[in-house]
């Protein structure tokens, strides 16, 4: 499985406060390592893939093939509006 991120993920994560980058940063890295490591609860939410960050925080994908395309993270009360 393949991972990459589109330019508007790059710009949401931009945005993160810098403790929740890091986080993220060690999510993607647990990702590449084991997409269903325990922690990141990588999981198919409707027509898209979600993956926790931490409590707070989620980043959503789309998948095609073997390819996952990262295009958002945010704050989980954003990710609920988002998948509505």
């Amino acid at each position: 499985m393949n991972h990459f991120a589109a330019p508007s993920f790059w710009d949401a994560y931009d945005k993160l406060p810098k403790t929740i980058r890091v986080k993220a940063d060690s999510s993607f890295a647990k990702l590449r390592a084991d997409p269903f490591h325990p922690s990141l609860h990588f999981k198919r939410v409707g027509r898209y893939w979600s993956a926790r960050v931490d409590l707070d925080y989620r980043a959503v994908a789309v998948r095609n093939e073997d390819d996952v395309i990262w295009f958002w993270i945010g704050t989980h009360s954003e990710y609920e509006r988002l998948l509505k």
